[in-house]
């Protein structure tokens, strides 16, 4: 079992069905496993290799879909970061880790410069920035990842570590969670079985992708070749445009 199996079985079934939308970026699932080969190579090139860490602070986007496919197929361990985190707590989550390679968007990117500066964060060494505005000064514009180089799966699976999740740190510090690659597409598995999801499930990403639950829906939909919708975060206007305008099927909230 492994993470990106699921792609490849995609590709071969539903090459030209839409795997990702946002905005207006819409993706095929032959589409997306081409970025994804391509943005894991440039991964590589900057200095990441097999079990190392790379984290992310954003908000829900298609980009996010990608970073956790692109870290996984370069053979990396992921890191999602909790954006409601006040900024001791991402220094600590970062540095707990030892990711050495960050993803950020616009709304956490000062925090990160910020960091960055005091030397507080100093087991990264490379930014990279996933808005579409003006890339600061010393961070890699995500386009840039999009090369016409790829790199071949790195093939990690089963009781590889996939990802680290951190708990809530409620009564304390938080604690990664060590999670392969069987732990998360049996995960996924379940939650497609639980929600009788099929080849036409259209998933919203609404609840914040840092959170194992909505990741278990990104895999759960990925594993029968469903089809990603995003929006930032859940605001009920957004929701309910989305909800409307791609007919969506599935999604997962808070009560």
């Amino acid at each position: 079992m492994y993470i990106t199996q699921a792609l490849k079985r995609n590709v071969q079934l539903f090459p030209n069905k839409t795997s990702t939308a946002y905005l207006d970026r819409s993706f095929t699932w032959q589409e997306s496993l081409e970025r994804i080969s391509k943005i894991a190579y440039s991964i590589k090139k900057l200095d990441i290799s097999i079990g190392d860490r790379v984290a992310i602070l954003a908000h829900n986007s298609d980009r996010y879909f990608e970073f956790l496919y692109s870290v996984s197929w370069a053979g990396a361990v992921f890191v999602p970061i909790n954006t409601r985190l006040a900024p001791p707590e991402i220094e600590f989550w970062i540095n707990d880790s030892e990711s050495k390679l960050l993803f950020v968007d616009k709304n956490f990117a000062e925090i990160v410069i910020n960091l960055k500066k005091e030397n507080k964060i100093s087991s990264v060494k490379n930014i990279v920035y996933l808005s579409d505005d003006a890339c600061p000064d010393n961070m890699i514009n995500y386009d840039d990842l999009i090369t016409s180089e790829t790199t071949e799966d790195a093939l990690r699976g089963y009781d590889d570590l996939a990802g680290l999740f951190y708990t809530g740190g409620t009564t304390g510090r938080s604690k990664g969670v060590m999670l392969s690659h069987t732990n998360m597409v049996v995960d996924a598995l379940n939650c497609a079985l639980m929600g009788n999801m099929g080849e036409n499930a259209k998933w919203l990403h609404a609840a914040p992708m840092f959170h194992i639950a909505d990741c278990a829906g990104l895999f759960g939909i990925s594993q029968v070749g469903g089809s990603h919708y995003f929006i930032p975060g859940f605001i009920p206007k957004l929701f309910f445009e989305a909800v409307n305008k791609f007919k969506i099927t599935e999604t997962i909230l808070v009560p």
